[in-house]
């Protein structure tokens, strides 16, 4: 008896316990968790002009993919709509070929973005080379990639942009494609104006 008794009175004081919880949660939330502090979603525009007929969608994926490592959710969005971004730059780009920091802040501020990022593709190919001779006979790879890059954050007023001149010959299969070469140039730029490590 003594032990229905013991038990009774342990399950008495827990559901009582519950009872008295399941009150107080009411007026106090059980887990203690903050409200989320509100903060504004910059949009990002990726303008990529393609001066050589040669930039593919596969291209144009492995871009995006460095620009959304730095300006990612929810702090930025890349836009869909590239319609005003594109407008601004060509605008830009009329008035200067080599736009600065005050060229780049206008643009942005005219598409309506917080981070514009703009690239022309101005070389992006790569051939074959035979080499033949008494000591060496190997094919190598000869490749181009030139690129202008330039981005601004409103968020810190950043700027940076570089003019990448990259030609190269590698023997067949130590080659990189000149698609990648862009594509790592280009993140390591965004990575450098925005502080973070290199690739």
């Amino acid at each position: 008896m003594k032990r229905i008794f013991f038990i009774l009175t342990v399950a008495a004081f827990l559901c009582g316990g519950l009872v008295s919880d399941s009150f107080v949660s009411e007026k106090i939330p059980f887990f203690a968790v903050p409200k989320a502090h509100a903060f504004e979603t910059l949009p990002v525009n990726f303008v990529v002009i393609d001066r050589t007929g040669r930039v593919t969608k596969a291209d144009m994926q492995g871009w995006i993919q460095m620009v959304k490592m730095d300006y990612h959710v929810p702090y930025y969005r890349l836009s869909d709509d590239n319609t005003k971004a594109v407008a601004a730059v060509n605008e830009m780009f009329a008035k200067n070929a080599k736009p600065d920091k005050e060229a780049m802040k206008a643009a942005a501020e005219q598409a309506g973005c917080g981070a514009l990022v703009v690239m022309v593709v101005r070389r992006m190919d790569s051939f074959l080379v035979r080499s033949f001779g008494p000591f060496d006979d190997e094919t190598y790879v000869r490749t181009y990639a030139y690129a202008d890059m330039f981005a601004y954050n409103s968020d810190g007023n950043k700027f940076i942009r570089r003019f990448l001149r990259e030609a190269d010959m590698k023997p067949l299969g130590l080659d990189e494609d000149p698609s990648l070469t862009i594509k790592w140039t280009l993140g390591n730029l965004l990575n450098k104006m925005e502080g973070k490590p290199q690739i």
